[in-house]
């Protein structure tokens, strides 16, 4: 069973862990607290809460890194919400599942953690955590690769997470996949390997000695756990950012842009997060995420993901970081628009069908839509939602409808002119129906769904719900699949307006 995602939302009880665990209860003060900046205290409390909350057990070496469980699980957290909200989506059927037919199982995810450290943290959390998820991860440290691996022995997870191999010299982060992404089929065929869903990891925050040094003696208090941690863990030219920056540039290179879906990595400081930013979008790249993760009261850190592809992440995903310390300016885009409406107008819902498939695009009800009252909370509701794809994005505006009628015009005159056209068009037109008959029958995964062929730059995919209670009609629009920011805000503006003019009546 998956751990609450909540359970280290309050502080961990010492005294009710030292019943269950004697070595750690050794370690309690008399006042039942612990000294953190003892190391076998940290290593005990991280021990304890692994076996307890995870049912796993480790070893660690008195001179690596000892992970903090809550805030290494939380990273685990972002990453399922991440992925949850960037997950390829079918689109729907004409008919609904019967209430009968099994629940299809989750699409296996695949995860690379670079420098996953004597503890083998996030691969350990993340498969104890959600039965399919699987890992690849990275150490060049000798003394830390052989406590990783039998960490992952002794879980009997060997089926799950593989160590595999890196540059040896540390210039290159991401090593070659090829050789552990499996090949899919089609029909008889092998045909392009699958993707890597997520890159993660946690890198050194220091740029040399003397910085760790100087970190350490200009703490007004003493830090709120002992650091054990070798210099192939702590030290890194550039430090974090150095670091992440070299990450970025990696991810650019074409075998890890079309082969890995997202990349990601905590930050320990957070004037690091503007910074990363910064390169992000010095290279490009606009469809990023910003979190915060809080340990308790004292500790925090920071994640940045990046995608070049063109799923958007949720609103809360997408910025978690916010209002909590990053400065706004450093946020992604909004990815999420709500447009409030009188509830006196007729047919709302009606007149959103209208307004969306007058644009000629396709359009289809969503799986989600509700058409009966929802008084689950005591709200006499409807919902109603529907996904939106536009392959030449803005088909809306003044000009691109001008543009629309201009090349219809040139059809029509170039199939007059043609002898043939005409035995042409009905030819094509059997050609498409015999098409959307195979397509309508064909069953398509998930993977397939995600390829970007045929998505452009400008192409848009959004979902419109509608909410109408008794007293407010709510419009909420979620951009799900993207490049162009323009071209979501567009749409925005123009439902907006239609809307707000169809409120108004013809007479306004």
């Amino acid at each position: 069973m998956p751990v609450p995602e909540d359970i280290y939302k309050m502080d961990v009880d010492f005294t009710s862990l030292a019943l269950k665990y004697p070595e750690f209860a050794k370690r309690l003060k008399s006042n039942r607290q612990l000294d953190f900046s003892d190391p076998e205290s940290v290593r005990q409390l991280t021990k304890s809460l692994l076996h307890r909350d995870f049912n796993l057990k480790i070893d660690l070496p008195d001179d690596r890194l000892c992970p903090p469980v809550p805030n290494r699980f939380n990273y685990i957290l972002f990453i399922r919400r991440l992925l949850a909200s960037t997950t390829p989506t079918r689109k729907p059927r004409n008919s609904k599942p019967s209430i009968s037919t099994p629940k299809p199982q989750p699409r296996p995810i695949l995860l690379l953690d670079i420098g996953t450290g004597a503890s083998a943290i996030y691969p350990l959390l993340g498969t104890q955590q959600y039965p399919n998820w699987y890992f690849l991860a990275t150490e060049l440290d000798a003394k830390s690769r052989s406590y990783a691996l039998r960490n992952i022995t002794q879980n009997s997870l060997s089926g799950r997470i593989k160590l595999i191999d890196t540059d040896s010299s540390g210039s290159i982060l991401i090593p070659d996949l090829t050789p552990y992404l499996p090949k899919r089929s089609s029909g008889s065929k092998l045909t392009s390997t699958s993707k890597l869903d997520i890159l993660l990891t946690n890198p050194p925050f220091y740029t040399s000695p003397s910085d760790l040094a100087f970190s350490a003696s200009s703490k007004s208090r003493p830090p709120n756990s002992s650091c054990t941690g070798s210099a192939v863990e702590m030290i890194v030219a550039g430090g974090e950012v150095g670091f992440v920056t070299r990450l970025i540039r990696e991810s650019t290179f074409p075998r890890n842009r079309s082969r890995i879906r997202w990349f990601s990595s905590m930050l320990g400081k957070l004037s690091s997060v503007g910074q990363v930013v910064e390169v992000l979008r010095e290279r490009g790249c606009g469809n990023y995420a910003v979190t915060e993760f809080v340990q308790g009261q004292k500790t925090r850190r920071w994640c940045v993901a990046w995608s070049w592809g063109a799923w958007r992440t949720s609103l809360d995903v997408g910025r978690g970081g916010a209002g909590r310390g990053v400065d706004r300016v450093y946020l992604p885009v909004a990815t999420e628009v709500d447009i409030g409406m009188g509830v006196d107008m007729v047919s709302l819902k009606m007149v959103v069908e209208e307004e969306l498939r007058g644009l000629g695009v396709e359009v289809w009800r969503d799986d989600d839509s509700e058409d009966d009252d929802d008084n689950g909370k005591g709200i006499d509701s409807k919902i109603y939602s529907w996904r939106l794809f536009s392959i030449d994005g803005d088909v809306w505006s003044r000009k691109a409808r001008r543009m629309k009628q201009q090349q219809q015009q040139l059809q029509r005159e170039k199939t007059i002119n043609d002898d043939g056209g005409a035995a042409k068009q009905i030819d094509q037109v059997m050609k498409d129906a015999d098409q959307e008959e195979d397509d309508s029958e064909e069953e398509e995964d998930d993977e397939d769904e995600d390829e970007d062929q045929n998505f452009g730059k400008d192409s848009l995919m959004v979902r419109i719900s509608l909410r109408i209670s008794s007293s407010v009609a709510n419009v909420h629009i979620r951009w799900i699949k993207g490049h162009d920011a323009l071209v979501f805000e567009s749409f925005c503006g123009w439902l907006k307006r239609r809307l707000d003019g169809r409120a108004r009546g013809p007479g306004a």
